[in-house]
């Protein structure tokens, strides 16, 4: 498999997660000219925009590490844009980071990563 395979299995993996978890999933790879949003879910009275990193071992890190300034920042401004084509004004919003670690068939969800 290329990283773009496990990438995507690991997003799949995530979108399934997320499902038995209870909650809701309203948009995947949602994307603006300024970034994309891997997964966004509704968990109870919030709006959650998820950043999904799957890694195959530890040789570059965590996988939560990936997720530097820049890209919260990015992340950070599609939402708000997402919030206001979707007109969500009300809604409280969580950034999570899920963590998948492909060869240990792993999930870590990180809620309220930043």
């Amino acid at each position: 498999m290329n990283n773009y395979e496990i990438g995507k299995t690991g997003e799949d993996a995530v979108a399934y997660f997320i499902e038995k978890s209870g909650c809701i999933i309203i948009d995947r790879n949602y994307r603006t000219i300024n970034g994309e949003i891997d997964i966004i879910f509704l968990d109870g009275d919030e709006i959650v925009f998820g950043e999904v990193k799957t890694r195959r071992s530890y040789k570059y890190g965590r996988p939560v590490e990936a997720v530097d300034f820049r890209k919260r920042e990015r992340i950070t401004r599609v939402a708000k844009e997402y919030i206001l084509r979707a007109k969500m004004y009300d809604t409280n919003t969580r950034f999570d980071i899920f963590e998948v670690y492909f060869n240990q068939r792993k999930i870590r969800q990180i809620k309220n990563a930043y």
